[in-house]
Parts: structure tokens; sequence; C-alpha cells
């Protein structure tokens, strides 16, 4: 749920019946047909928002489900529950983040100022 495939534009998916409502448009914009144009804009617009703000919804219903699911894990013991998908970073040797050539100590929490040359 978490890791759903994003899905390409509408006019990405469905190229004519994009091609379609811009050439009406243009045709309504050249004959003066601008209210009938604004009502469309406001429709599709008002279409585009409850999509965007239902696919909110499910992605968000699939967080807080992801978030209670390892938080009964932590709470029963399970290291799962502590760190969820992705464990902390270890302490050790890693390329500086500033400078390529160098390696920095990453102590777990920050950088250090130790480094050394690759």
């Amino acid at each position: 749920m978490l890791y759903q495939h994003v899905q390409r534009p509408l006019w990405r998916r469905h190229p004519v019946m994009a091609g379609a409502a811009a050439v009406v448009a243009v045709w309504w914009l050249a004959y003066g047909w601008y209210e009938p144009l604004a009502v469309a804009a406001v429709l599709t617009a008002l279409w585009a928002l409850s999509r965007r703000r239902r696919a909110a919804t499910v992605r968000d219903a699939g967080i807080r489900a992801r978030a209670d699911y390892e938080h009964r894990l932590s709470l029963a013991g399970d290291p799962r529950g502590t760190y969820g998908r992705y464990p902390p970073v270890q302490a050790g040797w890693y390329p500086d983040p500033r400078n390529g050539c160098l390696l920095r100590y990453f102590d777990g929490a920050t950088w250090t100022s130790h480094a050394v040359w690759r």
C-alpha cells in the first residue's frame, strides 16, 4: 500500500482525449465562448482536486496502518518494530558528503571532524 506505482498524468495516459480537449478549448476561445470554457475549467479543477484528495486519503490510511503495525511489533518486543523497514545507519567510515575524495567518520548520529584521504 505504501509503495504504490505512481500513475502518469492524465494527459500522458489519454493523449487523444487531452488533445481533443485542447482543440475544443481553442475553438471555444476563438468563437468567444468564455463562459462554457470557464465552467469546464472549474469543473475540471474540482474533479482533479477530489481525485488528489482521495489519493491522499488512501496514502495516509496506508501510512497509519503501517505505523500501527510497527508500534504493535515494538510493544511485543519484536526488533522489526523498533526501526521498521529501514534500520539506522551504523557508525563507520563513509564518503564525505562535501568532498568525494575524503572518507569521514560517522558516529551513528553526526559526522565527526575525523577524515582521511580515500
